[in-house]
């Protein structure tokens, strides 16, 4: 995952990441309480679940999650996946910046429960 533009770049407007995900794998369920999130397939294939729907998403699929809406990815095929994500308003990229610092800082260990809820709840983020 790579961050392309924060939130900061364009006065919170959005956010900008880049995501490729191997096969098999997930982006675990969720629920963004303050942003939709925005996804553009540049390659491969990833199924997305919104709430009750299903997308097979494929190069060129714009899928919207609403904010509030629970919503979780599967790249269910054998190839990369590789994909824009655009948080609107900006500023869920932040999480994603603090958790790969945080991983960093406290390598070989691994994040406690209550550090990553911290993290999640600073940015309107649960994992379910």
């Amino acid at each position: 995952m790579s961050i392309k533009v924060f939130a900061s770049e364009t006065g919170g407007v959005y956010s900008l990441m880049e995501t490729v995900l191997p096969p098999g794998g997930v982006v675990p369920k969720h629920i963004h309480k303050e942003e939709d999130e925005n996804n553009f397939i540049l390659e491969g294939q990833l199924t997305m679940h919104i709430g009750e729907a299903v997308y097979l998403a494929v190069p060129g699929s714009y899928v919207v999650a609403p904010r509030g809406v629970e919503q979780y990815f599967k790249n269910e095929s054998d190839s990369d996946c590789r994909f824009l994500t655009t948080f609107t308003p900006g500023g869920a990229e932040g999480f994603f910046k603090d958790a790969g610092e945080l991983i960093r800082s406290i390598a070989p260990e691994k994040p406690t429960p209550e550090q990553l809820s911290q993290l999640q709840e600073k940015y309107g983020l649960r994992y379910l």
